[in-house]
């Protein structure tokens, strides 16, 4: 049996052809214009599928990299506080030395527990630092102060009101880490004991009474240093997360664009393969598209 295609079917063919090929370069021109390969789902479900999801990592990747970025304001916030204290009880120190020579008057230690006292306050407030409208040592009890400084008695009291309550963030998809030390761990008993070294210092003891006191404020500093020491342990963590996730967006980003995105080049190449393509389909109907057997006859 001998197929025979009528000059109607031809013509068909040859219409649904050029359609193809006009449409392709129609797709082409508007990817050129926006940049994008897909500008409906329907132009590759299976990559806009694909390139939503990315886009959903990449927005997570973001999100972790602000708590990371929030974490660390409020670490160096912490820091910067734990190393004013430190200041403080240095001099502190210094003073407890001096008052420890027994050469020096009632009087002079008077003088010596004035400074001493004003020393104890501006430590408090440091504890009483806040971030934002966060006090940064009261745990979860943020719109507290950590400690409350009470003289109305006569009687200088220094007491930790917050909680125990670790303020988490998350800064990966499987990980979440603290930001802050409290104030109960950061301080401990440190305002008690300072308040009596200053009493002792006040009400002129001996010389060795005063320097039997001094290893308290070497144990306060020793606990900050301790606090200081475990925040730069999680601002180190909290670095290297927020490094990690900007690797990761990297590859996202690729791997959405090599979805999404058109390489102009080749586009452009494409574009005038499918031109040239037309040019010659449209050459070759014109051509054959008016014969028939009688051309051939003689």
């Amino acid at each position: 049996m001998t197929l025979r295609i009528s000059a109607a079917q031809r013509l068909i063919n040859h219409q649904r052809y050029l359609s193809d090929v006009e449409s392709r370069m129609d797709q082409i021109q508007q990817q050129l214009a926006t940049g994008r390969k897909i500008a409906r789902a329907s132009d590759d479900p299976a990559g806009a599928a694909l390139a939503l999801q990315h886009r959903k990592n990449i927005g997570f990747e973001a999100q972790m990299r602000r708590n990371i970025d929030g974490g660390l304001a409020f670490m160096n916030a912490s820091e910067a506080a734990l190393d004013g204290a430190t200041e403080s009880l240095q001099r502190a120190r210094e003073l407890a030395i001096r008052a420890a020579n027994d050469t020096h008057s009632p009087d002079q230690r008077q003088a010596i527990a004035l400074e001493f006292d004003q020393i104890i306050r501006h430590i408090a407030q440091v504890a009483n630092t806040r971030f934002g409208d966060a006090y940064i040592f009261s745990g979860h009890k943020t719109q507290q102060p950590a400690f409350d400084i009470d003289d109305s008695g006569g009687t200088l009291t220094i007491e930790y009101q917050g909680d125990d309550g670790a303020r988490m963030r998350r800064i990966s998809f499987a990980d979440e880490a603290p930001i802050n030390v409290t104030g109960d761990v950061a301080f401990g008993s440190l305002f008690d004991d300072l308040i009596d070294l200053r009493e002792t210092i006040a009400s002129a003891g001996s010389g060795t009474e005063i320097s039997a006191r001094i290893d308290v404020i070497d144990d306060g500093m020793d606990r900050i240093m301790n606090a200081r020491a475990d925040i730069g342990a999680r601002v180190n963590r909290f670095e290297s997360a927020k490094a990690q996730s900007e690797v990761v967006n990297i590859n996202l980003q690729e791997l959405r664009a090599g979805i999404e995105e058109v390489d102009l080049s080749e586009a452009i190449v494409e574009l005038y393969g499918v031109e040239t393509s037309l040019q010659a389909a449209l050459g070759a109907i014109g051509r054959t598209n008016n014969m028939t057997l009688l051309n051939f006859l003689h």
